[in-house]
């Protein structure tokens, strides 16, 4: 059997026994909307919550709030609500929310939604401050948000292994938010509840809406995402309550339960530009964890062609031998209020951690970053072949594989 796998614009691809593959995870999507202007107007004229007429009057100057291009394109939403907002007498001023991700390039932005005419905020700048969440986290965003009467979010509604679900207040925390907002929002991933696929009772969610909440969002335009990226429903109208209809509906399609755990599992994000950075392309590894024994192998592909992302992670934690001591530092230190923000972005040494320290299982990384990982507890191979190679030294020739695709966004349970 030839096993192939998403990896930045081409593949990887290896060749296994047949009997050896126990599964490959590929999650089927749900019949797409057939027009999207169609299933837009549907959306709009049906909301759940308030209409879009009852949030933005004349004269109101609106922040229409995107995504950038860690995710699909927004296009198709973007400028019929463009043009809405417009019909009801308001202007409009496209915002990017990158939160920690780099700024896009004009050339970037206009292959993406067709204009670089946008505001994109710095995190590390000058701060409009709101006071704290419940959960001690700044409410601090970019200073440009504060011109504008009304806040309209557009995109996209699928699961995150930090907030539960992608989409909705999202847009304001990490989305508009400051560094140190962002480092304390995700270092609440320490926490007990923050899952892949749940909301209820998920500290990271909970402070995220308070924040969105605290800033003020208007009206939602939320596209829940298929696997293949087309959009199963375009869910309006109230922060909260919107989002979870789309976040439940999300849920249906992609929880996956595992029948049997396998010696290796070969776990990708999908390609570019779900690859584009160690940010994006780690996020396979939580359904990883559900899917290989203890003492088993996961095999990460993904190219990173644009590095770590926003920021080198902590290095202690990744080249530490025991890296469950620095873990219950960083929770202490959160519970006294008393985060050291060099450890953050910590997420990726979190996942390689959970791997490598909780499952004892080897983890091998396929990427551009070789030189990086030098150092870590984390091996490093040039290809799929070679990769598969090594973790059949430690596992045997013959030992069972299950293939993860487009892992970014399976909620696997396991047994």
């Amino acid at each position: 059997m030839q096993l192939r796998f998403k990896y930045g614009r081409t593949e990887q691809v290896a060749d296994v026994a047949d009997e050896r593959v126990i599964g490959q995870i590929r999650m089927p999507s749900r019949e797409g909307v057939g027009d999207v202007a169609v299933a837009l107007d549907q959306a709009l004229s049906s909301p759940i919550g308030p209409a879009l007429a009852d949030v933005i009057k004349p004269g109101d100057h609106v922040a229409l709030m995107t995504v950038d291009f860690t995710r699909p394109n927004p296009s198709q939403m973007l400028w019929p609500l463009a043009e809405r907002i417009e019909s009801l007498g308001a202007s409009y001023q496209i915002v990017i929310g990158l939160g920690n991700h780099r700024p896009m390039t004009d050339a970037e932005l206009d292959d993406f939604i067709g204009s670089h005419d946008v505001l994109q905020p710095d995190s590390r700048g000058e701060q409009w401050r709101l006071g704290r969440t419940s959960f001690g986290t700044p409410i601090e965003v970019a200073p440009f948000m504060q011109q504008f009467d009304r806040k309209v979010v557009c995109g996209f509604i699928e699961p995150s292994y930090i907030a539960g679900f992608s989409g909705g207040r999202k847009m304001i925390l990490p989305g508009v938010s400051s560094y140190e907002s962002i480092t304390h929002n995700h270092f609440l991933t320490l926490t007990e509840g923050r899952k892949l696929g749940v909301l209820d009772e998920n500290p990271v969610h909970r402070d995220m809406t308070e924040a969105a909440l605290a800033v003020g969002v208007d009206f939602i335009c939320d596209a829940v995402v298929n696997p293949d990226d087309s959009w199963a429903r375009i869910v309006c109208g109230d922060l909260v309550e919107a989002h979870r209809a789309g976040a439940m509906l999300s849920r249906e399609i992609y929880e996956h339960h595992v029948q049997q755990k396998a010696d290796i599992v070969i776990c990708t994000s999908g390609g570019w530009p779900y690859d584009v950075d160690m940010v994006q392309a780690k996020k396979t590894l939580v359904p990883a964890l559900e899917c290989v024994r203890e003492g088993g192998c996961v095999i990460l592909l993904g190219e990173c062609e644009d590095g770590w992302g926003c920021a080198t992670p902590w290095p202690e934690l990744l080249e530490s031998e025991e890296p469950g001591a620095l873990i219950a530092e960083m929770r202490r230190r959160l519970g006294e209020g008393d985060v050291a923000w060099h450890w953050a972005p910590c997420s990726t040494g979190l996942l390689f951690s959970s791997v490598v320290h909780d499952l004892g299982a080897q983890l091998i990384v396929v990427s551009q970053l070789a030189a990086e990982l030098e150092a870590t507890f984390a091996d490093s191979a040039p290809d799929l072949a070679t990769a598969l190679a090594m973790a059949e030294e430690q596992l045997g020739a013959d030992a069972s594989i299950i293939g993860l695709h487009d892992g970014r966004r399976v909620i696997c349970r396991g047994t």
